[in-house]
């Protein structure tokens, strides 16, 4: 942290707004429990729809809205010294400027010098019109942001972030540690990063991405597009209706529906996606995968678990290394890729088909060990060849068509009719 930095809130205004200024400004000063403080409290005569931007090395920011016409300014400096003396010369090293020019109030806050800086804190709190911009920036501190109308931005080297309900207007927010909590967003995009910390979004109706190097992330109902992605914890995400990305590197995803394509990826967690509106890719190392209802292929794979696939319209793709797999394809239309490969290496599958589907059946059952009871079944006609080590059953139904391709080891397949 530079211990020079400069502190600074900048309000913009609009073009009518009257020019201010003001001269560097200094408060009262009075003796508490922990040492000195002084107080600065200033009202800058601004109109709703400016923009407040603060700049601090230190200290947590807080805004709040009110049905307001002006912006409130409200400053606390506090000093742990035990003379007045020393309060003083601590204090006034860190100065006060509010300067108003056009459509721009700035507020400046900065040390002279580096003296018993360690001693001093700073406090920030804005009280703007509903109607109002924020973008705001510490070293060191966190940020708590109330319900606004219009844009916000926050940035913080070391603390969590809190943000209202936001309207028109989007929300960028960005925390080097800590959480990150967002209530919603209504008629604006989202971005929420965080380098260690957890992030709750509520409902978003534009775009929205979500980061965080070290926790879960859970969000709401989502309008646009969304892609979220951590290091390592669970993500759970309303429906998206756009397309969802979503990574974490060791925990459990679900998505509870989209209005387009999904895809997933989990380095050690099980996955469940409800009412995909088009493909879906999944992907875990350690987990069970359930998908029910795709409006489109779907494309998964895990490394140990069992996979569920309902409803789904379009090709199916699944394999894994220890699990039964289940799956129903519930389109038989001519024009749509309805091929589908499901594989084992230790587990039953089961499928389901369409009794109209036009399709060309290979399904092999390999068999290790002492030989048991596995076997192939179907409810269509098929030629099925039994023999030591492994059963095969081939055939084309309605004529023949796109390629149904079964392979398990040590477990039943069976083939079903919808």
């Amino acid at each position: 942290m530079k211990p020079m930095r400069a502190f600074l809130i900048v309000v913009a205004l609009s073009a009518t707004t009257a020019t201010t200024r003001a001269a560097q400004v200094q408060g009262k000063v009075e003796e508490v429990s922990q040492g000195w403080t002084e107080t600065i409290d200033e009202v800058i005569d601004v109109k709703a729809g400016g923009t407040l931007r603060v700049d601090s090395d230190r200290g947590r920011i807080e805004i709040d809205s009110e049905d307001r016409k002006g912006v409130r300014v409200i400053i606390e400096k506090s000093v742990d010294v035990i003379t007045e003396a020393e309060a003083r010369l601590v204090l006034q090293d860190y100065k006060v400027d509010i300067t108003g020019s056009g459509d721009l109030v700035e507020v400046t806050t900065e040390s002279d010098s580096d003296r018993r800086t360690r001693f001093l804190q700073v406090s920030v709190r804005v009280i703007v019109p509903t109607h109002f911009n924020v973008d705001v920036e510490t070293g060191g501190g966190g940020i708590d942001i109330g319900d606004l109308e219009g844009n916000v931005t926050a940035r913080t080297s070391g603390g969590g972030i809190d943000v209202g309900y936001i309207r028109n207007g989007s929300v960028n927010v960005h925390t080097s540690g800590g959480r990150i909590e967002i209530d919603g967003i209504n008629n604006g995009n989202g971005v929420a990063q965080t380098s260690g910390g957890g992030i709750t979004v509520g409902d978003v109706t534009g775009d929205l991405s979500a980061n965080t190097a070290g926790g879960g992330i859970n969000v709401g109902a989502v309008g646009g597009h969304l892609t979220v992605k951590t290091s390592g914890g669970g993500i759970s995400i309303g429906k998206g209706e756009g397309t969802v990305n979503a990574q974490t590197g060791g925990g459990g995803i679900r998505v509870d529906g989209s209005g387009g394509a999904i895809d997933v990826k989990t380095s050690g967690g099980g996955i469940t996606i409800d009412d995909a509106g088009g493909p879906v890719a999944a992907e875990t190392s350690g987990g069970s995968i359930t998908v029910d209802g795709a409006a489109g292929s779907v494309n998964v794979h895990t490394s140990g678990g069992g996979i569920l696939l309902k409803e789904i319209q379009g090709a199916i793709e699944a394999w894994t290394a220890g699990g039964g797999i289940t799956a129903d394809l519930a389109i038989d239309d001519p024009d749509t890729d309805t091929h589908c490969t499901l594989e084992s290496s230790g587990g039953g599958i089961t499928i389901s088909l369409p009794a109209n589907l036009q399709a060309t059946v290979d399904a092999e059952l390999r068999l290790s060990g002492e030989r048991r009871k596995y076997k192939i079944t179907s409810d269509f006609a098929l030629d099925i060849d039994d023999n030591s080590r492994r059963i095969i059953a081939q055939g084309k139904l309605n004529g023949g068509g796109d390629l149904i391709r079964l392979r398990t080891t040590n477990g039943d397949i069976r083939i079903e009719k919808r």
